[in-house]
Order: C-alpha cells, then sequence, then structure tokens
C-alpha cells in the first residue's frame, strides 16, 4: 500500500529562511520525497492539517495547488504496479508532479494580498489595491493575466491608457507604483523570477501636488467668519481647527478620537496609517471647542460619526464620506475668506509650514509630526526633554495664529443674535 503526506523540510533551509514542501512517499518500509516546488516560513505550515495557514499571503492558491498536485501523485501511483511504485521510490529518481509550475494570475495574487489587508484591519490599504486592480482590469480585463506578461511594452501602453481615459497623472503613478508592488511580492513568494523584473527600466513619476498649506493670516481669517452655531460649516471649521491644534491629526484619526483619549490634559493616540503613537498638550484653544462637544452621545469625542458601526471597513467608509463633506464646507470656508483652496490636509500641512516659518527646525517639526528625522545629535537631545520642548512646539505655533475676535465669544455666538 502506497502512503503519501505532505511534510515541511526543515533540514534545508533557503537563502531567504523559507523551507520546501515536499510529498513524502511510503511504500513496503521504504520512503522517497518529491518536491512540490513550494517554499514556506516554518510560522506558515499548519503541521496537524497538513496545510499551509491563512496567515500566508495566498494561502488559498498555494493550497488549491498542493491539493491538486497531491491528487495527480496518488492517482499515479494507486495506478502504478509494484514495479513502478518502486521505480519512485527509487534514490535519485526524479519524477515531477507537474511538467511545469503552476503560474498565478496577477488578480488572484491581488485578492488574497487585498484580503490579508482586511483581516490586519488595513482598509484603507485594502482599498488602494482594490482600486488598483479595477484600474488595471479596465485596461487588460482577462483574468487569465500572469506577471511574465507585464514588460515594458504592457507598462507603457497600461500608462498612455490610464492618461488617455482622463486619469490624473499621480493616479496613474498610484496604480502603476501599486501594481510594482504587487510584482515584487510576487517575486518574494517565487510566483516569478526576479530576472523578468520590468521596472527597472519603466519609470513614472507623480506630480507636484499643488500647495495644501496656508499661511497664518488665512487660518485667522477663518477664525474670524461668524457662522450659525450648530450649522454643519460651524461644526467643520471647530474639526480644522481642533486638527491644527492637534499638530495636524489626520480627519480619520480625529473621528476616531473617544473620551479615552483624552487623560487629564493630555490627549492620546495611535494613528491609524502607521500605528505612531502620539502625546499630545491640551492647548486652551482646543478646550474651548472641545466643551460644544461635552455632551455628545455618539461614543465619540466629536460627532464626525454619528451612527454606530461594527465593521471596521464600515467605519472607515463612513469617515471617507464624511471627509468629502467637510472638503465641501472648507471650500465654501476658502470662498467667504477669498483664499485658495482649504481641505482637511491643510490643517497639518499648514500646522507644519507655520512651525518653519517660525524657525522650528526641521528634527523638531519631524518629531512633532511623528517623522523620522536624521540629526542624532537632536535624537539624543530630545529623549531627555522630548515632551516638554514638543508641547512648547506647539503652543508657540497656536500663539502665532492671532485675532481680534475672542475664541471663545466667537464659538458662541450666532448670526443675528
Amino acid at each position: 500500500m502506497v502512503t503519501i503526506t505532505v511534510v515541511l523540510d526543515k533540514r534545508r533551509v533557503k537563502n531567504d529562511g523559507t523551507y520546501p514542501l515536499n510529498f513524502r512517499i511510503y511504500h513496503q518500509g521504504k520512503a522517497s520525497t518529491r518536491s512540490t516546488r513550494i517554499t514556506i516560513a516554518e510560522r506558515y505550515w499548519d503541521e496537524k492539517k497538513k496545510q499551509i495557514k491563512n496567515t500566508h499571503p495566498t494561502a488559498g492558491l498555494l493550497n488549491t495547488r498542493l491539493r491538486k498536485d497531491l491528487a495527480d501523485l496518488q492517482s499515479k501511483l494507486i495506478l502504478a504496479d509494484d514495479e513502478q511504485i518502486q521505480q519512485y521510490l527509487a534514490p535519485k529518481q526524479i519524477i515531477p508532479v507537474a511538467p511545469t509550475v503552476q503560474k498565478v494570475p496577477v488578480y488572484s495574487f491581488a485578492y488574497e494580498l487585498i484580503k490579508e489587508l482586511k483581516l490586519d484591519n488595513k482598509i484603507g490599504n485594502a482599498w488602494v489595491y482594490e482600486a488598483t486592480v479595477n484600474a488595471l482590469k479596465g485596461f487588460h480585463p482577462d483574468e487569465e493575466l500572469y506577471f511574465e506578461q507585464i514588460d515594458y511594452k504592457f507598462l507603457d501602453s497600461y500608462n498612455k491608457f490610464l492618461l488617455r481615459r482622463g486619469i490624473k497623472q499621480n493616479s496613474a503613478f498610484l496604480y502603476i507604483r501599486t501594481l510594482r508592488a504587487f510584482y515584487n511580492k510576487a517575486i518574494k513568494h517565487k510566483i516569478v523570477d526576479r530576472n523578468l523584473y520590468p521596472f527597472y527600466d519603466f519609470s513614472i513619476k507623480g506630480e507636484k501636488t499643488k500647495k495644501r498649506a496656508v499661511d497664518k493670516q488665512v487660518i485667522t481669517e477663518m477664525m474670524k467668519i461668524d457662522l450659525p452655531e450648530g450649522s454643519t460649516i460651524w461644526h467643520v471649521r471647530n474639526w480644522f481647527m481642533l486638527s491644527f491644534y492637534f499638530i495636524g491629526i489626520s480627519f480619520v484619526d480625529l473621528a476616531l478620537l473617544t473620551n479615552k483619549n483624552v487623560k487629564g490634559d493630555r490627549l492620546t493616540y495611535k494613528r491609524q496609517k502607521t500605528g505612531k503613537q502620539y502625546d499630545i498638550k491640551l492647548l486652551p484653544q482646543a478646550r474651548m471647542i472641545l466643551r460644544h462637544y461635552s455632551n455628545n452621545s455618539s461614543g465619540h469625542l466629536l460627532p464626525i460619526i454619528n451612527r454606530k458601526t461594527e465593521s471596521v471597513t464600515e467605519r472607515l467608509r463612513l469617515i471617507k464620506d464624511r471627509n468629502r463633506l467637510a472638503n465641501k464646507y472648507l471650500s465654501r470656508v476658502a470662498d467667504l475668506i477669498k483664499a485658495e483652496s482649504i481641505t482637511t490636509y491643510t490643517a497639518r500641512h499648514s500646522w507644519a509650514t507655520i512651525c518653519k516659518k517660525l524657525g522650528i527646525s526641521n528634527e523638531l517639526i519631524a518629531e512633532c509630526m511623528g517623522h523620522e528625522f536624521g540629526n542624532k545629535t537632536t535624537a539624543i537631545y530630545l529623549d531627555s526633554f522630548d515632551q516638554e520642548v514638543l508641547d512648547e512646539v506647539n503652543i508657540k505655533v497656536a500663539r502665532s495664529v492671532k485675532y481680534r475676535i475672542e475664541l471663545s465669544h466667537l464659538l458662541s455666538r450666532r448670526i443675528g443674535s
């Protein structure tokens, strides 16, 4: 009787730290090994179930391939006579399970990556990957697209296709850059040969984005506008100013804040995009605004999310819609003060720009905003005084935004009252 099982051969580690998966064949006390042509890290192998764990980016595809190849091998050996089986067991006899390595389509591979991102609650990245797949399907709708087909000619034609359809250059750049990320991951998973990498010859650059920052005079003018208390535009201005006073907190992080994020006179939160932990002193200006939301019943610090959502995806989609609404009203604010475009991003960029104009060093600005900085001497200094120094920087920026109308009076006044 012939028995076949799948084993992770930990005797033979590859240069990248992975191990080969092999078929182990047993017959009449003899054993032989046949390669599956799959290598994985030990953490991805489920020894009990004899399959690749779902945490592997392409677990679904590889497990399907394993089951198919195992079934093919079993069929051959069940129908073979004893002499033929002995040939399979002969030492150094190489009998391929399949004539060629099974190719993995680009779209199938991308869907597995998207699935894993969603499992890890990296919904924003998952949306970018989905948008990239949809854009690529517009150019190449056939599901049977393989990485080997993507060469310089393919990329050049794809880029021209996007631009001719009216896609902005920065969006085209994002789609092709994300496709490059797919290709790099496919190389690491041994799905495509590194020698075929087409991005060495093909390059595309994004356009320089329009200036997102405004100077402190514009923010001053924003605060001087007389707006009806409780109106949507009034709330949106409050959210913008809180973002500014919270060192340019992103709209999604602002929307997700709860009362638990406020501890004494400090705001602490983890940025969704990077996982970076922030600890910010609550300035008096921010406290004045937050008083208007002390009775918010939504469970959040601010009523940006006005209904409970169980799904992370649903919650982030709702925030995305609210961000779009906020930008609509910020555009109206810009019209009222005859300023250039103002969006929710403007608060973060403006905070950094005002910092720079105040003479704050790049190292300190980067540290305040949670970015890496290169001056090791400054880094050592900040190890001892970082929180106090960062608080002073934010206070200095907030004080630079001057206005003749008292903030407390402005926020409590209604038009016509």
